[in-house]
């Protein structure tokens, strides 16, 4: 089977990437080269494998790709089973990581007199770890890959070491995401007591009672969403992605975020099915609140790296709220609509992959042409920058959900779940559900529209704002040719998405979450489904002739009857030449925001003045602010302060006495036969 081969050389190149350095480590540039571009070709061997399970599975062919392993006795019969789930997820990470990998090449030329031969071994090492976490089908062999993917991410965010925080940064994301794993390893437990073996097909089928099913829900989720970066547990995620490497950023947001999605579909689609209803209303209501949270704290960061980090908490939560939805949903046996929300989830799940990789990679080229990621020393990026200006301008429409890119089509389609939660909660309290998460939606929509206006007019617009600004140039066509192909996919996807919802519906069939009529993809284009007497449709591709057709008659009267006329000048201000004070700073742009929220995000001031002792001079101010995080200093900071404090006291235990140890151990093993025994 093709899919079989293209399985195998996407493995194998992974593994020849990560051993390349062992080969050509003396000559830097080569490897860079070689390294990089294995790992491209075993990005587009995964997406090819994903694409060929999906045309099997339409015609019929075949479900699946299974690949028995050899046998270790230690974990017992292993396999890799490629459903359209784990194709999805596939294909996912084949388009942006074949773009992530083609950008790296150019990126990563700065670290050649450096570990470059260290980050290209741990980048090939964590897309083998990412496409195994995709693709096992045993339970200790899922958790022995996430592990990995777990600490090889983890050595990605402290490459950088030598910068003051990111040590610090890379242990808190550490202790999290172990949090997440004994969480994911809990809910593991729970399934293989229920079904006596560890093969995920017979986890699906075995019976579990009530209270296994809410034990193991409640675990896979936290666990999954500590990796996802929803709040409250987000604190890791916004500051390992500003401390990785750009091209680490993209993958760890656009690719690596979606393996928690992956376990949450696998988990409540496969293991769980249909589960009562407070399933749903948990996930939505922390969908909402990581929505909303997230984009403000996005839009009041001045980091471009941190508020791009912010946005994905923004995203994740949009993805609960459908995934809250499709529980809600199949809980009131409604599977038709639960479809429809799964259906959002997955397709959100995939654009995100594509925008943010995308705006992590602008990100990236920014810092490098600058030498900086604040935002208030950039600005007039968009004169000596321009095609990176423009593909950072897609990604930032794309993310903001405006028609016709790919986040639009998506995000719609989580509001049309999220206006049906009245047909599953009858009378007044179905309605005002309702509103109330739809009305979270549309605030976290706005709020991203603003976050990255700011964005991009800080970085791009107006005049430079120091003297690295006044200094960039644009990038390497290395870094340049992945983003303008990222930027053809948000084009694309929102324009003509039916491939992706095709499989998606041909895979939620076959979860029986969904009747084969209950949705139709017209291949011209839009998107229209009936599920009973509801029914909707968006027909944004059929506005695409009706634009040609306006540009075209726009062009004709340009050279019919204008008459070009260019100017060269500065900005009329009263007659004042204009310069960078005069603008938006970031702070500013975002300060209304602050005050209308100051409730949840009370700002932080400093004002510092030089010791000059003139009364008759004036002296320079340096004005600081930051944004109060809630849930740093209202959970973490104690909670963090009471583990210190119970830790000293445990440390008396440690007297440095064997003969004590020895009664430490007796100790437990007699408590351990007491409690084996039955007593």
């Amino acid at each position: 089977m093709i899919a079989g081969y293209l399985f195998w050389a996407t493995l194998a190149l992974f593994g020849a990437g990560a051993m390349s350095p062992l080969v050509i480590r003396r000559n830097p540039g080569t490897l860079n080269i070689i390294a990089h571009g294995l790992a491209a070709m075993g990005c587009l061997a995964a997406g090819l494998c994903a694409i060929f399970i999906m045309i099997s599975n339409f015609s019929g062919i075949a479900e699946s790709l299974v690949i028995v392993l050899p046998a270790v006795e230690i974990l017992g019969p292993v396999s890799v089973r490629v459903d359209l789930l784990s194709a999805h997820f596939l294909l996912l990470m084949g388009v942006a990581g074949f773009c992530i990998s083609l950008y790296a090449v150019g990126y990563c030329r700065q670290y050649q007199a450096g570990q470059l031969p260290l980050l290209t071994a741990l980048f090939n090492a964590f897309l083998l770890s990412i496409a195994l976490v995709l693709t096992l089908s045993q339970a200790m062999a899922f958790l022995i890959a996430w592990e990995v993917m777990a600490v090889i991410s983890f050595l990605l965010v402290n490459f950088e070491h030598e910068k003051p925080g990111t040590t610090r940064t890379a242990f808190i994301y550490m202790i999290m995401t172990h949090i997440g794993t004994a969480l994911v390893i809990i809910a593991f437990l729970l399934l293989v007591q229920a079904a006596g073996t560890m093969d995920f097909t017979a986890l699906a089928a075995a019976y579990k009672n009530e209270t296994v099913r809410n034990g193991v829900f409640l675990t896979a989720f936290l666990g999954f969403g500590i990796k996802a970066g929803m709040i409250p547990f987000h604190v890791w995620l916004p500051r390992a992605y500003t401390a990785a490497p750009s091209h680490i950023s993209a993958l760890m947001s656009g690719v690596m975020m979606k393996t928690a999605v992956y376990g949450m579909a696998r988990f409540f689609l496969d293991f769980l099915g249909q589960g009562p209803t407070w399933w749903g209303g948990m996930v939505l209501c922390l969908g909402g609140v990581s929505a909303v949270m997230g984009i403000l704290y996005a839009l009041l960061s001045n980091n471009i790296k941190r508020l791009f980090a912010y946005s994905s908490v923004e995203n994740i939560g949009i993805m609960l709220l459908g995934i809250g939805a499709a529980l809600l949903f199949s809980g009131r046996g409604q599977e038709g609509l639960a479809a429809l929300a799964w259906t959002a989830v997955l397709l959100h799940a995939f654009n995100h992959a594509v925008f943010k990789s995308l705006l992590f990679m602008a990100s990236g080229a920014v810092i490098r042409a600058t030498g900086t990621n604040e935002l208030e020393r950039m600005g007039g990026l968009a004169k000596s920058m321009p095609y990176t200006s423009f593909v950072c301008l897609i990604g930032a429409v794309s993310i903001t959900a405006l028609p016709p890119f790919n986040g639009f089509m998506s995000e719609w389609l989580v509001y049309q779940s999220l206006f049906f939660i009245e047909q599953v909660i009858p009378g007044a309290i179905g309605r005002l559900t309702a509103a109330v998460f739809i009305a979270l939606l549309g605030l976290s929509g706005a709020l991203a529209l603003a976050a990255f206006a700011k964005a991009y007019g800080i970085a791009f617009l107006g005049k430079p704002r120091s003297l690295q600004g006044r200094k960039a140039r644009e990038v390497s066509p290395f870094m340049l040719a992945p983003m303008g192909i990222l930027a053809l996919f948000c084009l694309g996807l929102g324009l003509w998405p039916q491939p992706i919802l095709a499989s998606l519906q041909l895979m939620l069939v076959g979860y029986g979450r969904m009747q084969e009529a209950a949705m139709t993809f017209p291949w011209q284009g839009g998107l229209t489904w009936q599920i009973g007497s509801l029914a909707a449709g968006s027909h944004i591709p059929g506005l695409l002739p009706l634009l040609l057709l306006n540009l075209c008659i726009g062009w004709l009267l340009f050279r019919l009857r204008g008459r070009p006329v260019k100017t060269t000048g500065e900005t009329w201000t009263c007659g004042i030449v204009p310069d960078a004070r005069m603008e938006y700073s970031a702070v500013g742009f975002s300060k209304p925001v602050q005050i209308a929220f100051r409730r949840l995000l009370p700002p932080q001031r400093e004002t510092l003045a030089d010791g000059n002792a003139q009364r008759y001079h004036g002296r320079v101010l340096s004005y600081y602010t930051a944004v109060y995080n809630v849930f740093t200093e209202r959970l973490y900071h104690p909670l963090g302060q009471i583990i210190v404090k119970w830790s000293t006291r445990l440390k008396k235990m440690q007297a440095g006495n064997v003969q004590l140890y020895i009664g430490y151990i007796m100790a437990v093993t007699l408590v351990l036969l007491l409690w084996s025994a039955g007593w």
